[in-house]
């Protein structure tokens, strides 16, 4: 049956700051009220399905339950309180029958295009970009693809509910205009995130282990071995890693540090083979699973009794990572061979803090796979560009920025020889050159911030990065196929040193692992990947003030409050913490529903002189044209048995923090409360820790 026809609207669009939960609408293009800047326009005729319906508040179960009876399906939130709906050929939307209803109106073209696009002019209206489309049926994407190609495009992929596709500016209005299409970006280059430092600075060396201090590999500095000494390998789980392949890319000859290995994939485009001929992955590979048997043991991954699964996205014919438009294409083959920890040392560098495409896509992956913990790197691009001698801030890149991974920044190892030792003014000019950082070299103290390390918020304000992990002079397994980098410089043939969030990643990757396996001893069969990132947060060593301590902003401190903040995240992983006995985890994946609570009683552990509490969930993916990307929002009190109180009701972040002072209390209750949930559950993770 053909789509009925409904009168157009005008779109009277003004962008503006202000912001009046309830009545303006929130979409990347900017913010306006429904009721005061669109109305009917009877001169022309659109044919659309597809609406955003605004209500007085949070829709309600019953909203849902309406629209249910009268086969409307929802499709994606947008704040304040409206959703975008597909509405069956046979219901208008004058006759749609909802309580609490405020506006609906079709969703425009306008809406659909990202701002970066829409500077079309006669000297650029030519000009051709490999676009991301993202539809909203995935069986409009045969359609889609055709009519690109008929208007003069090229499809290079389509998968899923996306498309990637050459094609010219001028033809972007009219492609937004078809029915289905929910969004319209640039395709995001990707790049791995170690930086670039070996072509300068790197030496080659014949190690022969002798001379190993024995934190070289990262994993001191994060008290791995607390959690080895307790039978923690990593025994039991899977881990999963997108890179640029791993070593020779044959089970047969790989290097014999990587028995963990079961198989590999195949990505790349153009490639037949996750063979390894940049070197990337299989150092990021080492950090996570190496046996370090070549080293003597010395040179360990942090879960090296884990099984590994390697994905090669290494393209011989563009000379860099190529990602699938749709990342369920290598994400659910991971999932169905059992993995639930997946690293990733890569993104993109442009248009920082942006919820894009590929932010999403992770987000919807582990919103529909809550047991998959999905790890990424925070990016490179800390830069002091304001010459104050402090790391300026907003710099992460996608798809980190996604609400539901764990995203890693880079701390300082701690090491003073091998790898680079240079001051880190001479690294990169202009980036790192006002003191105290100027300086400062780049693996000489562990509380200190990397300088290159990607800064939060996220454009939208939400915390990032979650954690840090040392990622300076990090010595890991090279890849042997011929010509591939030595990175920052090799210690020997087996082993090369390399630096960045790439290098942190890895080994948080690690850390999840061994924390899932802990959490599956403690008698939790399937942990959700909330309650892994949570106890990662929750436990994580606060390196407030840094390395540079308190000499004050105007001097450089580097991290100016305890935190969470831009800087660190909730700290560095600390894997003693992480896995000790003590440490109270509440895996609730039945979850609430909207207007639910629980409670929960929690005995103070004796001698204790302050508490953590930690609330973690996975949300779900925001909309692709929304400005604000929390969906779903759970709220928590803390109460001690004293009666002091502290509420925690983030609007922002898909998590909730409370930290208190319980000198001489016994008892506290932690009351979690659905403010809003939509359509059905809210599963969570409450932990719980004591200092």
């Amino acid at each position: 049956m053909k789509p009925r026809m409904i009168m157009a609207i005008l779109f009277c669009f003004t962008m503006y700051q202000q912001v009046i939960a309830g009545e303006n609408i929130h979409i990347i293009a900017g913010n306006f009220d429904p009721l005061t800047q669109v109305k009917s326009l009877n001169s022309e005729e659109i044919l659309t399905q597809y609406y955003i319906l605004q209500f007085h508040n949070s829709p309600t179960p019953k909203n849902f339950e309406e629209l249910k009876s009268q086969n409307v399906k929802w499709l994606a939130y947008l704040p304040d309180d409206a959703l975008i709906v597909k509405l069956p050929n046979t219901l208008l939307v004058k006759n749609i029958k909802l309580t609490q209803l405020r506006a609906a109106f079709p969703y425009m073209s306008e809406f659909k295009i990202h701002p970066s696009l829409k500077k079309v002019n006669i000297f650029n209206k030519t000009q051709k970009k490999i676009i991301s489309i993202k539809a909203f049926d995935d069986q409009k994407l045969p359609d889609i693809a055709k009519k690109i190609e008929n208007i003069g495009g090229y499809v290079f992929e389509a998968q899923g509910h996306y498309l990637d596709v050459y094609l010219a500016l001028k033809d972007l209005q009219n492609v937004s205009q078809w029915e289905g299409i929910e969004f319209i970006q640039e395709k995001a280059e990707v790049e791995f995130m170690t930086m670039p430092f070996a072509a300068d600075f790197a030496k080659s060396n014949q190690g022969d282990y002798s001379d190993l201090s024995g934190y070289e590999s990262g994993a001191k500095i994060m008290n791995f071995p607390e959690a080895w000494s307790k039978g923690l390998h990593g025994e039991g789980q899977i881990v999963a890693m997108a890179d640029t392949g791993l070593d020779s890319g044959d089970l047969s000859t790989v290097h014999r540090d990587f028995a963990a290995l079961t198989h590999g994939y195949t990505y790349g485009l153009f490639s037949k083979s996750w063979y390894d001929p940049m070197g990337h992955g299989t150092h990021v590979a080492g950090s996570v699973v190496s046996s370090g048997l070549a080293s003597g043991n010395q040179l360990k991954g942090g879960a090296y009794n884990a099984k590994f699964i390697a994905q090669g996205m290494w393209s011989d014919k563009l000379k860099n990572l190529s990602i699938p438009p749709s990342f369920s294409k290598f994400l659910q083959p991971a999932y169905n061979d059992g993995a639930r920890v997946h690293t990733n040392s890569w993104g993109n560098s442009r248009n920082l803090g942006s919820y894009d495409s590929m932010a999403k896509q992770v987000d919807e992956f582990m919103w529909e796979n809550p047991e998959m913990l999905i790890v990424f790197a925070a990016g490179n691009s800390g830069e002091d560009s304001d010459k104050d001698g402090r790391i300026d801030e907003g710099s992460i890149s996608s798809p980190s920025t996604a609400k539901n991974c764990l995203t890693v920044g880079a701390s300082e190892n701690y090491l003073l020889q091998g790898g680079i030792q240079r001051r880190v003014g001479d690294l990169a000019k202009g980036k790192w050159n006002t003191e105290p950082l100027a300086s400062d070299k780049i693996s000489d103290n562990e509380n200190g911030i990397a300088v290159f390390s990607s800064r939060g918020p996220t454009q939208d304000g939400r915390l990032k990065p979650d954690v840090v992990a040392p990622g300076t002079n990090i010595l890991s397994n090279c890849s042997h196929v011929k010509d591939a980098s030595p990175l920052w410089g090799n210690y020997n043939e087996d082993y090369c040193y390399s630096g960045g969030t790439s290098m942190s990643t890895p080994l948080t990757a690690g850390a999840a692992t061994v924390v899932r396996q802990s959490l599956v001893e403690k008698g939790i069969a399937n942990p959700s990947a909330a309650a892994v990132k949570a106890v990662l947060m929750n436990t994580a060593v606060d390196l407030y003030p840094g390395q540079f301590g308190k000499v004050g902003k105007s001097r450089g401190q580097e991290i100016l409050s305890p935190g969470p903040n831009f800087h660190q995240g909730y700290g560095r992983v600390d894997m003693g913490r992480a896995v000790a006995d003590d440490v109270i985890v509440f895996d609730e994946t039945q979850g609430l529903q909207q207007g639910q609570s629980k409670n929960f009683k929690v005995v103070i552990a004796p001698g204790a002189q302050a508490v953590k509490v930690h609330l973690v969930y996975t949300d779900r993916p925001a909309a692709s044209a929304a400005s604000k990307t929390l969906v779903n929002n759970l709220d928590m009190d803390v109460v001690l048995d004293s009666g002091a109180k502290q509420i925690a009701n983030d609007s922002i972040n898909n998590s909730e923090f409370v930290k208190l002072n319980v000198n001489g209390q016994k008892e506290m209750s932690i009351q979690v409360k659905a403010t809003r949930v939509l359509d059905s559950h809210q599963a969570y993770a409450l932990v719980v820790s004591f200092l």
